[in-house]
């Protein structure tokens, strides 16, 4: 006050910090304030007395505090540009965060990456435009060589007078490019190996042929680029034909590699030792099946591909479909377990013959269990119906309708399940 006195000047304080104590015997509190001590002068030019107003500004100074925090912790910085001169602002931290500070807006501009300018000015021009707020994400260098990754947002502020100017935030978000850039990169290795793995595991399945009068063809789409489901085919050394269908527990790529162990163990076994009955094979298999493996579904069978006479051992897989030339179908088989599940179970094998114009059809559950967008599932019944279409050219069409059918019933680019067919049609 005697300052104010003396040099009839006025004092004005920003954010003053003030201790106060409301009342006596309360805690003393820090306050910030804003003031002004005006002097009121007399017709002679003294100082006669000081106008004073004061205002509490602490929850401002605080928020004031808590952005800055804010913007430090998150390694961001704010500005504004008057557009009018181009001169940019920046929040004190923009040293730290980008190594500029306040001057014309081409500081700015010059730093970003030269293959990414023209998206930043691409962004500018349609806010100029039309008003409309951005947010992009481009490189930006810094002055001492370094390269970041930076977000970088501006909405238009249309000043009462005609004066312009944009206002913003610039994050550096190096870190969190960096991960999404490492994770894109391990997605595409991932891919890439899974699509050896599936060419791996297709190079595993039997090409479609003729041994004697039958002929044989497979279906598989897996759910994703690999699964768990798989067949095979054996000419034995006696000629009699082996054939397998498998179905592992689970999906994808850890389904996919115990299917390739089961598969081995099955067509090892069967080429092995063509003595062993269908029976006994699958005995063999439930017994040498490791205990920490995922259990698995099978149907195993032995035909003559002359005669046309075999039998088949069911375990825990969808029943095989005998059908008939003039479109009858039987389901074959007993259930039994699926294999893993128990080391000791016994199998039954059930007895069939396929006459000219006739087939048998292995498959998966995938199949009928595939779900609509209603939850109802595609059905033995509708499979049985699909085959009956196609009972006068099964090996022709049959797979494949089966394939599109499945699909057109899911609605879903996604298999919820691999879907794949074994086919032994008998053509002599």
């Amino acid at each position: 006050l005697k300052q104010v006195y003396t040099s009839g000047q006025p004092l004005i304080g920003r954010g003053v910090p003030v201790a106060v104590q409301r009342e006596q015997g309360r805690p003393i509190e820090r306050r910030y304030i804003d003031f002004v001590y005006q002097p009121i002068t007399g017709s002679d030019g003294s100082v006669t007395g000081i106008f004073l107003q004061g205002q509490d500004v602490t929850d401002q100074k605080r928020t004031e505090e808590q952005l800055r925090l804010a913007l430090q912790g998150g390694r961001i910085a704010a500005w504004n540009r008057d557009l009018t001169t181009n001169h940019v602002s920046w929040s004190d931290n923009s040293w730290d965060v980008l190594g500029i500070g306040d001057g014309p807006a081409s500081d700015f501009m010059d730093r970003i990456h030269p293959e990414d300018r023209a998206h930043q000015r691409e962004a500018l021009a349609r806010m100029l435009s039309d008003g409309t707020p951005y947010g992009i994400e481009v490189r930006f260098i810094k002055p001492d060589g370094s390269l970041i990754w930076i977000e970088h947002r501006a909405e238009l502020r249309r000043g009462s007078d005609g004066l312009d100017s944009l206002t913003g935030i610039t994050a550096d978000i190096t870190a969190r490019k960096t991960a999404e850039i490492e994770v894109r990169e391990s997605e595409a290795r991932y891919r890439k190996d899974l699509e050896a793995a599936a060419s791996v595991q297709r190079g595993l399945l039997p090409a479609d042929g003729v041994t004697g009068n039958l002929r044989h063809q497979g279906l598989l789409e897996p759910s994703t680029f690999i699964g768990g489901d798989a067949f095979n085919v054996i000419r034995r050394s006696d000629g009699q034909l082996s054939f397998f269908h498998i179905d592992v527990c689970g999906h994808g790529a850890a389904a996919a590699l115990v299917s390739v162990a089961a598969y081995r163990l099955i067509s090892e076994a069967a080429m092995r030792d063509v003595s062993l009955r269908p029976e006994e094979l699958v005995q063999q298999a439930a017994q040498a099946w490791p205990a920490d493996l995922p259990f698995f579904t099978m149907v195993y069978g032995q035909v003559d591909p002359v005669s046309g006479q075999g039998s088949l051992v069911q375990a825990g897989h969808p029943h095989p479909l005998l059908v008939r030339h003039g479109g009858d179908i039987e389901p074959l088989g007993h259930g039994g377990l699926p294999i893993g599940i128990d080391m000791g179970p016994s199998y039954e094998a059930v007895p069939f013959e396929l006459a000219r114009g006739d087939a048998l059809l292995l498959y998966s559950d995938g199949i009928v269990e595939a779900e609509n967008k209603a939850g109802e599932i595609f059905s033995e019944e509708r499979l049985h119906a699909l085959v009956r279409q196609h009972c006068d050219s099964l090996s022709a069409s049959l797979l494949s309708s089966i394939a599109h059918q499945v699909r057109h019933w899911s609605r879903s680019k996604r298999l919820d399940d691999d879907v794949s067919a074994l086919l032994l049609e008998h053509i002599g």
